[in-house]
């Protein structure tokens, strides 16, 4: 496997596991915030975005090369105070995947780049979208 999607993996691991708040629902699979059930908030969507990449050395088809990739969670909250619901989720995401900012060994770093609110949602549903930078680095023809 490679490691743009170990570094993924890995991220949905540990969102999946964390507490306080708990994560009713961690998924790559787009949904529908209406269709989910009061027990399956917060929930998150996970996708991975854009991608810079980088030649570190010279080595034909077989050299190494840096990537920063962008991952997006887009976080849904559901209930009264959706404020307090979003800042609440916006610091337990970062607590989490700065646990281990290697990603299970995968990244050099990973880090908060934006977080964005969306005020157009109607409550009683809040959506916050947080975008991350994680630095990696690969060997072309590698799986």
């Amino acid at each position: 496997m490679n490691k743009r999607e170990l570094i993924v993996e890995d991220l949905i691991s540990v969102l999946s596991d964390a507490d306080d708040p708990r994560f009713g629902l961690v998924t790559r699979d787009l949904f529908d915030p209406e269709s989910l059930s009061r027990q399956q908030f917060p929930a998150i969507y996970i996708a991975t975005a854009n991608e810079t990449r980088a030649d570190l050395t010279q080595g034909g088809s077989n050299g190494t090369r840096e990537g920063i990739l962008e991952v997006t969670f887009v976080a849904w909250v559901n209930g009264a105070n959706i404020d307090t619901q979003r800042n609440n989720i916006i610091e337990r995401i970062e607590e989490v995947i700065d646990l281990d900012r290697t990603r299970d060994g995968n990244a050099k770093w990973t880090q908060v780049r934006d977080i964005s609110v969306d005020f157009d949602i109607i409550e009683p549903f809040g959506r916050v979208e947080i975008t991350t930078e994680i630095y990696y680095t690969y060997t072309r023809g590698e799986l």
